[in-house]
């Protein structure tokens, strides 16, 4: 089995993230998606699942400990059968279950199925940060954009990310994956576009169905879906194209002790789908 967990420094679309890829994940696998955001959950609402059951209602039965096994009970299920433990929305709920489950989810490996956790952002002392930090493949989320990126360059530069980190970008910005790549020393594992009514056909039909399965943001998932459950983690870096001060038109900033060369300031922007300027989580 593998734990994947989903993170981000600014909101920017990781909860619809961690949905698609759940939806898409190979149906030969069993699936659990975990909404570990403290700061409240969204899914809930947007597919009109009643309150319970939830992270309150595992940590309820979990509260004199427990099996993981525990967490399939109080599940609800997306039309590819894909397994969803939801987040209640109150943030202060939410934070709460978490801190109670801290122990339980720490040994979601023993779990006979693979693990997305979708970890909201990645706040100092959030209790989703050691999930996020333990997982098999943790994932960062970002719009790549140069606001985005270097909140994202700040919040790395006193952490030790191994080649077991990945990033994925949500939503359009003017820089190639390899400039990315160059400027953070995270390899990009893809590109999602902005694509609600997607987002939202996935709680009534499944990913493989007429409506949605060539839509932007399924094709791009079950890309990602079959990367994280096929190919080996790949340091950063590696395949990355040189880009280098030579190109005309660079721009050259300082972020911490990181030398920021990549971002043009004279292109139009790479599109890979449309994102709003504050996406929803």
């Amino acid at each position: 089995m593998t734990v994947v967990a989903f993170g981000s420094v600014r909101s920017c679309g990781v909860t619809t993230l961690a949905l698609a890829v759940a939806a898409t994940w190979s149906p030969e696998r069993r699936v659990l998606l975990v909404e570990a955001d403290p700061a409240g959950g969204t899914l809930a609402a947007a597919s009109g699942w009643p309150a319970e059951p939830s992270l309150v209602s595992l940590a309820a039965s979990a509260r004199r400990g427990g099996d993981p096994s525990l967490v399939w009970e109080h599940c609800n299920r997306l039309p590819g059968d894909a397994s969803i433990l939801a987040a209640p929305a109150l943030g202060e709920q939410a934070a709460s279950a978490l801190g109670l489950l801290g122990p339980l989810l720490g040994r979601v490996v023993e779990l006979d199925g693979d693990v997305l956790v979708d970890c909201g952002r990645l706040d100092h002392g959030s209790p989703a940060n050691g999930i996020w930090e333990r997982a098999d493949r943790p994932v960062l989320v970002c719009r790549p954009r140069l606001a985005d990126l270097q909140a994202l360059a700040s919040w790395a530069e006193n952490r030790s990310l191994d080649c077991r980190v990945g990033l994925v970008t949500v939503g359009d910005g003017p820089y190639l994956d390899s400039e990315v790549t160059e400027a953070l020393g995270l390899q990009v594992l893809g590109r999602m576009p902005w694509d609600p009514d997607a987002a939202e056909a996935l709680f009534s039909v499944p990913a493989s169905a007429r409506q949605v399965r060539l839509a932007p943001l399924v094709r791009a998932a079950r890309t990602l879906a079959d990367r994280l459950t096929l190919h080996p983690t790949v340091a950063a870096g590696d395949g990355a194209e040189p880009t280098g001060s030579k190109r005309a038109g660079w721009a050259v900033a300082a972020v911490g002790n990181r030398l920021w060369r990549p971002w043009r300031t004279d292109t139009a922007p790479h599109s890979n789908g449309n994102v709003p300027e504050e996406a929803e989580r």
